[in-house]
């Protein structure tokens, strides 16, 4: 679409966090569709929250779907879910071409993630029992959940990192740990609505798990991530060395687990599902973890090589 097919809308391209930290399908098939949605709502009242709340309601109702377990209801929990993805990405956009963005939107929309993830991994479980699985499912889809959680926490750092490092014209997009307390800790906070104080909470607990994992496996990331002198010499020696670990992360991002888990669903094959995410997805975190603590170390001790690192 360009300007002149949606009037007052930004391009897409203006709106897209950055081509060089999604995947193939979430940037040119679920951005569009996110993209034609905001097209048809730009110029109505709802807001970016308020389509964060449907991302929640769809992936819910995906749930609810697979709960029921019917041939026709697994189609329509897949769909759902495929649907609550778009809808995920949508409210960025619509933030982003609204000029709506806050530390309540971004809260809510980490929070809705958790909410949706939580809830039909509830149900793929519940499923997989109700269809004679035993006990041994449930545990490995336990440690399949805790496994998951690490990889979108590593994703979400090194995808924050790599927007601050080379988008000079708008840095990142989230806050950090120390930031999130503050905002958690501030009269706003503390006196608003519950649901404002659950969500800055849930989120500000995101970021703290966050910095906890980065600094166990690689704390020289977390000096990048605020302590640079950007110029443009500075992007090209960061992409040059990071580029390949930010395709590993790519791959175990919330994306790929969106409509991978809503296609198995589908089918009916969420074990198989399930065993992509114990015996596949791990070997690719572990690769990406190894290339970024290269990408990192070299990246390091060129910008100190060069006055670049201020702390």
């Amino acid at each position: 679409m360009t300007t002149a097919d949606a009037p007052g809308l930004p391009p897409f391209a203006q709106v897209l966090k950055s081509r060089e930290v999604e995947d193939p399908v979430n940037l040119w098939v679920h951005r569009p569709l996110a993209y034609a949605f905001c097209w048809l709502i730009y110029r109505t009242p709802i807001t970016p929250n308020q389509v964060t709340l449907l991302a929640i309601l769809l992936g819910l109702s995906a749930a609810a779907c697979w709960l029921v377990g019917t041939p026709v209801a697994m189609v329509w929990g897949g769909a759902l879910l495929w649907s609550s993805a778009i809808m995920d990405g949508a409210d960025g956009i619509l933030a982003r071409a609204k000029n709506m963005q806050s530390a309540f939107g971004r809260a809510l929309d980490g929070s809705a993630d958790m909410i949706v993830g939580i809830a039909t991994l509830f149900a793929c479980v519940y499923h997989l029992v109700d269809k004679g699985a035993g006990m041994t499912m449930v545990v490995l889809a336990a440690f399949a959940f805790l496994m998951t959680i690490w990889q979108f926490n590593f994703y979400d750092f090194y995808k924050e990192l790599h927007m601050r490092q080379t988008r000079l014209d708008r840095g990142g997009e989230s806050d950090t740990p120390a930031e999130a307390k503050v905002r958690r800790q501030s009269d706003e906070v503390r006196h608003g609505p519950w649901y404002t104080r659950v969500s800055i909470a849930m989120y500000a607990d995101y970021l703290d798990l966050q910095d906890r994992l980065i600094k166990r496996t690689n704390d020289a990331a977390r000096s990048l991530l605020s302590g640079v002198s950007r110029s443009p010499e500075s992007v090209e020696i960061y992409r040059q060395h990071n580029r390949l670990p930010m395709q590993f992360w790519m791959a175990v991002s919330l994306a790929p687990h969106s409509y991978l888990f809503a296609i198995f669903g589908m089918f009916d094959r969420l074990d198989l599902y399930l065993w992509l995410r114990l015996c596949v997805m791990p070997l690719v975190m572990l690769a990406a973890l190894f290339t970024q603590r290269t990408g990192t170390a070299r990246t390091v001790q060129e910008f100190r090589s060069r006055g670049w690192l201020v702390v």
